[in-house]
């Protein structure tokens, strides 16, 4: 059993799946972050269907010159119109599954030298660009049915009072949690008081609904 573990280890130590193997490892801290409340998860939003009727909230990708290469790459992948971190995580699981697979039937013969980093990058590219497809894959249908969804009218949430759910709440990070008689919305807010005032379990006043970044200005409850 030891021995097994420590040729699983040397496995996804060596190159390139010690690339995916560090993905791996930090996608699942962000998880474990985002669960005890101390980040939040934003979608990807790229592209706009504007007024074209799409119901399927496809983004325009038949130009993406006028769009930079990391993001026309999304785009043309499908990888958009869910949280970043979840398009991440599946890249990486699928990546480092994929390189693991190349690391144990191939790449033992090659221990070292040029060809070892040359076959090797040749697979880290090859993998990563098979990863970025499947995962476009698996999320068109999610981000389908997200589109589809009627949407609620976020401003009538304005007056409400929520929960945070962070550990503080900033102008450019925050969540709470509104009371919606089911499971709660988790609602991303801001705060114009940068003194870390707002902290995990107080609560809010949603002042405004920010439509462009899809938020709320809050305020902190006066206690009476």
């Amino acid at each position: 059993m030891q021995e097994a573990f420590l040729v699983f280890i040397t496995k996804i130590s060596l190159y390139p799946t010690i690339i995916f193997t560090g993905l791996v490892m930090f996608v699942t801290l962000y998880w474990v972050v985002s669960l005890l409340g101390m980040a939040d998860m934003d979608t990807v939003e790229l592209g706009d269907s504007g007024d074209s009727g799409d119901s399927g909230g496809d983004a325009d990708v038949a130009n993406l010159s006028s769009t930079g290469f990391f993001t026309g790459l999304m785009l043309k992948f499908g990888l958009y119109g869910v949280p970043l971190i979840i398009i991440l995580s599946l890249i990486s699981l699928i990546g480092w599954l994929l390189s693991y697979l190349y690391t144990s039937f191939l790449h033992q013969y090659f221990d070292s030298g040029i060809l070892y980093y040359l076959f090797g990058t040749g697979a880290l590219v090859f993998v990563l660009v098979v990863s970025m497809w499947l995962t476009g894959l698996i999320i068109s249908p999610i981000r389908k049915n997200i589109a589809n969804t009627p949407k609620r009218n976020s401003s009538s949430n304005v007056g409400k009072i929520a929960v945070v759910r962070t550990l503080s709440v900033t102008d450019k990070h925050g969540e709470a949690v509104l009371n919606d008689g089911g499971a709660g919305l988790i609602l991303k807010i801001r705060s114009d008081i940068n003194d870390n005032s707002l902290k995990q379990g107080d609560k809010v006043v949603l002042v405004e609904y920010l439509d462009e970044a899809n938020t709320y200005r809050v305020t902190p409850v006066k206690d009476k």
